[in-house]
């Protein structure tokens, strides 16, 4: 009877036993399509795509496969110079195996361009701060503005210094640059974010109001 009651505790956690997910793993830069190599995901982790489309006056396409683990899926950051000079991630996951497989899933995102106005420039070859010619308004009311200066390579493979002021997500701006995937930056020297001051607003002048019947503040 008690060998039995063993068995039968053997076969229930044998049962009941849940198999971790796998997900593809991989890196492919300067592609829009990337599978990689089955792996088997830590518990509680989901399969996670990341997608960058960048802009160094030229569009690039990159992507990264792996386990979701300390990432927040289904969000998204950026940074915004014009129409040349930028980037977007997105981070998009899924709970079946390997599910992670594909196409770049960068989608057309359409933004109202209501933010702040941040000074706004580019140079290469060089690690001083540009010099802002014009101001480019952020695409999002809580955009902030900011400048980085350093030394990258691009996803093509060809390494240059670079700066560049405009705006950057609220996201993008408290991260530290290592979940980039298409481009590999160096080296940064100068980096800011800042919140933009308010345009000043003219003071309106205050109209006296008469009282009703001669009782009031007017006369």
């Amino acid at each position: 009877m008690k060998t039995i009651g063993i068995v039968l505790l053997l076969l229930f956690f044998g049962l009941s036993t849940v198999e971790n997910l796998e997900c593809y793993e991989g890196h492919c830069r300067n592609s829009e399509y990337c599978k990689g190599e089955v792996t088997e995901c830590p518990e509680g982790s989901s399969c996670m795509t990341i997608s960058e489309k960048s802009g160094f006056n030229h569009t690039y396409y990159s992507m990264k496969k792996r386990c979701s683990m300390n990432l927040e899926c289904n969000s998204s950051m950026y940074a915004y110079v014009n129409a040349d000079v930028y980037y977007d991630l997105t981070y998009n996951c899924c709970d079946n195996n390997l599910c992670n497989n594909g196409t770049n899933i960068m989608t057309n995102i359409t933004y109202e361009f209501n933010g702040p106005e941040c000074p706004a420039c580019v140079s290469y070859d060089t690690l001083e701060l540009c010099k802002p010619v014009t101001n480019t308004v952020c695409r999002s009311k809580t955009d902030l503005c900011s400048y980085l200066v350093g030394m990258l390579e691009k996803p093509d493979g060809v390494e240059t210094k670079f700066s560049v002021q405009g705006c950057m997500s609220n996201r993008s701006c408290n991260n530290d640059h290592s979940q980039v995937v298409g481009y590999n930056m160096k080296s940064i020297s100068k980096y800011k974010c800042w919140l933009p001051k308010p345009k000043h607003q003219p003071k309106r002048k205050k109209k006296k109001i008469r009282g009703i019947m001669g009782y009031g503040t007017g006369n």
